[in-house]
């Protein structure tokens, strides 16, 4: 009976996450998921807006700033890492990935799943981090963002961009791979 007390729980729980993360923007949708993230998050500075359908992977691992944005159906992960630092004032927008580790694949002898992840380690701030995201950082719709990418201060990353790497301050990154097509000075 206990069991089944506990997978009930862990059901409505869910239901309850579910509820939060779809309720439309506005108001109440974007109350109920700052709090519930705000309890969530490592460490979540003033102002978070977390807009409808995005979601936080294994939220323990992340530490975010002021005014921070995640758009409609983006969706930030940790698992498997050192996890994610993101800075102040900064905006990621609708239906973009960040992931902060990657699949092994190098072993042809195992299968690909039975291989495990692995992820970049940077040190930042006297601590270790899968991706780094400094202060006033936008990045576009639909982008995705791998383990090592470290976004130094003022970068924008263009739409549908796959970045991971380091890039240097102000600098305007595009394509796949992204690259640094001009610099905002």
């Amino acid at each position: 009976m206990k069991k089944i007390f506990k997978t009930i729980e862990k059901e409505i729980s869910q239901l309850i996450f579910s509820i939060i993360q779809s309720y439309p923007d506005g108001s109440i949708g974007s109350r109920l998921r700052k709090k519930f993230w705000i309890k969530r998050l490592n460490l979540c500075g003033i102002k978070p807006v977390f807009k409808s359908s995005s979601g936080i992977g294994f939220p323990e691992l992340i530490d975010i700033g002021n005014e921070f944005l995640l758009g409609n159906d983006a969706l930030i992960t940790a698992g498997h890492s050192e996890g994610i630092f993101i800075g102040n004032n900064v905006q990621i927008a609708r239906g973009t990935f960040v992931h902060a580790s990657k699949r092994n694949i190098d072993n042809i002898n195992i299968p690909i799943m039975k291989q495990g992840t692995s992820c970049s380690k940077i040190n930042f701030n006297n601590k270790n981090y899968s991706i780094v995201i400094k202060d006033d950082v936008w990045i576009g719709s639909k982008c995705i963002l791998l383990t090592g990418t470290y976004l130094e201060t003022g970068c924008v990353v263009s739409a549908g961009s796959v970045i991971s790497g380091k890039y240097e301050p102000y600098s305007i990154i595009a394509g796949n791979p992204g690259r640094v097509i001009k610099m905002r000075l």
